[in-house]
């Protein structure tokens, strides 16, 4: 497979760790963990979701790198982080392969991406 293996974990640059982490927890039904003071981090099935302060290397917010969460229901994974507090930024789209994807803003300014895939015939 190479050197790289797998994705261990993705790390949010937000200004508020523990109400990120803690939100994130709530989306997930898991604790939040601190590291330190700051860094908070949840633990998911196949990655760990962390989060960090933002600083001057990594300023954080809509713009950088958007992670892809794969669903089952579009319409139902909006309608679930909208209610949460996410905001709808952009999509729902028909991808080329037959799926839809979206792209959502979390409460801190980051970015949340949703791809359907397209039912199997």
């Amino acid at each position: 497979m190479g050197l790289l293996k797998r994705i261990d974990s993705v790390v949010l640059f937000v200004l508020d760790i523990a109400a990120a982490a803690g939100w994130y927890a709530d989306i997930f039904d898991v604790d939040v963990e601190y590291e330190n003071p700051c860094y908070a981090y949840v633990v998911l099935p196949d990655m760990t979701l962390g989060f960090h302060p933002l600083d001057k290397k990594c300023p954080g917010g809509a713009g950088g790198t958007t992670v892809y969460w794969q669903v089952d229901s579009m319409d139902e994974a909006i309608l679930f982080l909208v209610n949460k507090g996410a905001t709808l930024y952009r999509g729902p789209i028909q991808t080329a392969p037959g799926g839809r994807a979206a792209m959502l803003l979390d409460p801190f300014g980051c970015t949340i991406g949703l791809n359907e895939v397209a039912m199997q015939r």
